[in-house]
């Protein structure tokens, strides 16, 4: 653990920052790649353009939008605990969409299964040509030292 808190004013100063607009597109690839990650399954089928695709494609549009990037590296580990999607409507294949992220919340913790650990929390928007959001993704990563969980589980 930390001799004192890594949540400094620089890294509060972080939440509400937002990345600049920038467009992302619904992609076969993404797609596919989404879902098998999701669901474990391989499609047999890629939709058609303009056609409604599952809300795994929401995944891929994170990873593309940059969603975490702002995000400091402040432990050296890191692991995605949670994702949150909102749908407006469904996505559709091959659509290009505006996309923005911020970081919405940065906490600490102390004690626990990762030890001391800073959770940060995003969200991301996509909206269609006509500025209508379309869906919302939420991202938390927590940011983590395994060598200290490692002498923690080691001492006693």
């Amino acid at each position: 653990m930390p001799e004192q808190s890594l949540l400094t004013d620089e890294v509060r100063a972080l939440i509400g920052s937002e990345t600049p607009a920038g467009t992302v597109q619904v992609t076969p690839r993404g797609w596919r790649h989404a879902v098998e990650v999701y669901t474990g399954r391989v499609p047999a089928e890629t939709p058609a353009p303009g056609e409604s695709v599952s809300g795994y494609a929401i995944a891929a549009l994170e990873t593309e939008n940059g969603g975490t990037s702002r995000i400091p590296d402040l432990m050296p580990n890191s692991l995605l605990i949670a994702n949150q999607w909102e749908f407006e409507r469904p996505l559709r294949m091959g659509e290009t969409l505006t996309a923005s992220s911020r970081i919405v919340d940065i906490t600490e913790r102390f004690g626990g299964r990762f030890g001391y650990s800073i959770d940060f929390r995003t969200e991301s928007v996509y909206r269609d040509a006509t500025g209508a959001v379309v869906a919302r993704g939420g991202i938390t990563m927590t940011q983590y030292n395994a060598a200290d969980v490692r002498s923690e589980e080691g001492a006693g």
